[in-house]
C-alpha cells in the first residue's frame, strides 16, 4: 500500500467520522436554538458525504481497471450477489409516523417538554427507531429466508 493510498483511506475515514458527528449535532443545534450551526453542520455533512462517495467511486474504478488488465485466468472470481433488499417507502413512513406519535406523546405527557423541543427530539428519535425497526425486520426475513436452489 502506497503512502498516498493510506492517506486517502485515512482522509475518507476521518470524513466519515466528521459526517456522523455533523449528522448527530444537527438536531442538537436545532433544539438548543442555534439554527445557523445546524446549517453549517448540514453543509459539512454534504461535503463529507460527497468526498467519501468520490473516493469510493474512484477506488472501485481503479480496482476494476486493474482486474480488467489481468488475463482471464488470473481474474478474481466474483460471486453471484443476492437479490437486493428493496426499500419500502410506505412501510418506512408508516413506521416513522408511529414512532413519532409514541415518542411525542411520551415526551409531552411524561416529561412535559416544550412542543418545539419535543418535535425536534421526536423527529430524530423516530428516524433512528424507524431505521432500526425496518432494517431489523428486513434482516430477520433475509436471514430466515430459504435460499433458492439453482
Amino acid at each position: 500500500m502506497t503512502a498516498r493510498r493510506a492517506a486517502t483511506i485515512a482522509a475518507a475515514v476521518l470524513a466519515t467520522i466528521v459526517a456522523v458527528g455533523a449528522l448527530l449535532f444537527i438536531p442538537l443545534s436545532i433544539v438548543v436554538g442555534h439554527p445557523q450551526n445546524a446549517l453549517v453542520e448540514a453543509a459539512l455533512l454534504v461535503v463529507c458525504v460527497w468526498y467519501v462517495a468520490r473516493v469510493m467511486r474512484a477506488d472501485r474504478r481503479a480496482r476494476l481497471a486493474r482486474e480488467a488488465a489481468l488475463p482471464p485466468a488470473r481474474r478474481p472470481a466474483h460471486r453471484e450477489p443476492r437479490r437486493p433488499i428493496t426499500f419500502q417507502l410506505r412501510e418506512t413512513l408508516l413506521t416513522f409516523a408511529i414512532w413519532f406519535a409514541i415518542i411525542f406523546a411520551f415526551d409531552a405527557l411524561a416529561l412535559e417538554m416544550d412542543a418545539v423541543v419535543n418535535a425536534g427530539v421526536s423527529i430524530f428519535a423516530a428516524f433512528m427507531l424507524a431505521t432500526l425497526t425496518v432494517t431489523g425486520r428486513h434482516m430477520m426475513f433475509r436471514l430466515t429466508a430459504e435460499e433458492d436452489e439453482r
